[in-house]
């Protein structure tokens, strides 16, 4: 190691004070520039940064399939949540999380692409053979199911603050084939408010479609 290496390692190790500002390079604030700092940005090459902020981007929930039936297999093996981007850029989902039912935190590699869908599983080995190549997706806790009789899920940004949040339910003005017939429960089109119970149907297809265009978009007539 020759003395141009060491220089930027020995600048993070000074307290912050002592430079201004963070130091310039050290992405994961370890105040070391390292390997640890080029992988990160590798894990992010070609995200779009056109958003002014990214923490306003506009990602929701747009597919649930929280009681799959008995015929499709059990419910661990089966149950998804999806989400799409209104972006037309790559959001990174770092350190977005799920914090009200089911508990999962994203992690620096994952991202979701312009208009594109992300997966969270309860047992992705067995979704991903339902799922086309190259989707993007994480596993959540698998000791926590999602509610057969419904729930509140909670999308939360980086900030703190609620990116997106629904309320599903197997009665109530809730379409009922979601609850154990097979089908899952999907947004009927994109742009919908998907707080409402009306914006949701089953899906046409058993199972659902996990990190594709939802069968119902392109049916409905949204205002």
């Amino acid at each position: 190691m020759n003395r141009w290496t060491i220089l930027p390692v020995i600048l993070c190790a000074l307290p912050h004070s002592s430079l201004g500002q963070n130091c310039v390079g050290d992405l994961n604030d370890d105040l070391v520039v390292n390997v640890q700092d080029v992988l990160l940005l590798f894990s992010h090459f070609g995200n779009s940064c056109s958003s002014d902020d990214i923490f306003d981007a506009q990602v929701e929930i747009s597919e649930i399939h929280y009681n799959p039936s008995s015929e499709q297999g059990d419910d661990s093996d089966w149950e998804f949540i999806e989400l799409f981007n209104y972006e037309e850029g790559t959001v990174s989902l770092f350190n977005w999380s799920f914090t009200e039912g089911i508990a999962c935190t994203f992690d620096e590699t994952d991202s979701i692409p312009g208009l594109g869908y992300f997966v969270l599983a309860r047992h992705i080995d067995t979704l991903l053979t339902a799922m086309p190549p190259g989707a993007n997706y994480r596993q959540w806790n698998a000791n926590l199911g999602l509610s057969n009789n419904g729930e509140t899920l909670v999308l939360s940004r980086p900030d703190g603050s609620i990116a997106d949040e629904v309320s599903y339910e197997d009665n109530d003005g809730w379409v009922t084939p979601p609850d154990g017939m097979g089908p899952s429960l999907e947004l009927m089109d994109p742009g919908l408010p998907n707080h409402e119970e009306s914006s949701w149907s089953a899906s046409l297809l058993i199972g659902g479609t996990p990190a594709s265009p939802n069968s119902m978009w392109g049916l409905s007539d949204p205002e």
